[in-house]
């Protein structure tokens, strides 16, 4: 409960960020070395929940695309349709592979499209994502808002929880070779922050914690810096060249 009440806590840190960024140098990227960003919204919330991170890597000198959702809160597995059919459109648009960036729910989506297309994604970095069994791990109040929104629209029982079969598209397996940075909070108001640790031990994951709530994700500083220095990173494909040509040398 009192991790809960936390969440109202968001305006300060929106304004803790502002101040914070004056002063700390931020990895800017020329055009060259520019990530395309595909960005992934929570539960129930929409691309425009993310336009300030969006906005934050478009100003590092990278491209921010929307995964074009207005409330996430449709079936998973349509969802998914979706996002797979977004991925690949921004794929064949940039022709490089996309970091793809999600909070909460969105984090979910992320890891499983990169489980699927891991030739199409570059990164995955969720936020406050609970990664083992989602709704399970969220708090009682987001529990019973997802049981109503799957009554209301008249989906079978179980819809977005783990006892439909859509569930079982999102598999808690890490993504295979693709670098993964879940990002979690141990005063998360919304999910258990131990739902959002991967203990796969897999040398291309890694935890890290910040301070913050489950809402500010999208606000958070120490987040920002996170996500800003991951971005800044050389891309797995020149990687692979470099180490290809020491080869032959």
């Amino acid at each position: 409960m009192f991790d809960a009440l936390g969440e109202f806590r968001v305006p300060l840190e929106a304004s803790v960020y502002w101040l914070g960024a004056l002063s700390h140098p931020w990895p800017r990227v020329n055009r060259r070395n520019a990530q395309v960003v595909m960005l992934i919204p929570g539960f129930m919330a929409g691309d425009m929940t993310l336009a300030p991170l969006a906005n934050f890597c478009r100003w590092l000198g990278h491209r921010a695309l929307y995964a074009g959702i207005l409330s996430n809160s449709e079936c998973p597995r349509e969802t998914m349709v979706k996002l797979n059919a977004r991925l690949a459109l921004a794929y064949e648009k940039f022709d490089q592979p996309i970091v793809v960036i999600g909070q909460s729910l969105g984090g979910v989506y992320a890891r499983e499209i990169a489980r699927e297309h891991p030739e199409m994604v570059e990164r995955v970095i969720t936020l406050g994502s609970p990664i083992r069994m989602p709704r399970l791990h969220a708090n009682l109040a987001v529990q019973a808002v997802a049981r109503s929104i799957a009554a209301i629209r008249g989906k079978a029982k179980g819809c977005l929880s783990e006892e439909c079969q859509c569930g079982l598209l999102l598999s808690d397996d890490s993504p295979a070779d693709v670098p993964t940075t879940h990002v979690y909070s141990r005063t998360d108001g919304v999910v258990h922050w131990e739902s959002c640790v991967d203990l796969s031990g897999a040398p291309t994951v890694e935890n890290v914690e910040v301070m913050g709530s489950h809402v500010g994700m999208g606000l958070n500083a120490d987040v920002y810096r996170v996500i800003a220095d991951r971005l800044a990173m050389p891309r797995r494909s020149r990687l692979r060249s470099v180490a290809s040509h020491a080869a032959r040398i």
